[in-house]
């Protein structure tokens, strides 16, 4: 005759199979797949903040277009907090190289 104990822990060994096994591998790797995500998600944030608030901020460019269809070209420069417009991105380069002379 079995023990209490031993008639309890019967079921359980019969429940576990090599398919139950099989998931729960498929879900440590897509648990562990997601914890890789997550990581590179922050890590990429952090990056994002440490550029941001770096020791020499990279001065901002960007381009839109006006409502004839032109492209205007924006520049930003965070160091010396000043702002400027162009119609063209050789005048950026020149707006640029004056940042270094100053």
């Amino acid at each position: 005759m079995r023990s209490p104990s031993e008639s309890l822990n019967q079921p359980c060994l019969d429940l576990i199979n090599i398919d139950s096994l099989s998931s729960l591998d498929s879900l440590e790797r897509l648990t562990t797949k997601t914890r890789l995500q997550k990581m590179q998600a922050l890590s990429k944030r952090i990056e994002a903040v440490l550029n941001r608030f770096g020791s020499e901020p990279e001065p901002r460019v960007w381009q839109t277009g006006d409502r004839a269809g032109n492209i205007v070209w924006h520049v930003y420069d965070p160091t010396s907090n000043r702002s400027a417009t162009f119609a063209s991105e050789a005048e950026v380069r020149v707006w640029l190289e004056e940042r270094y002379r100053l």
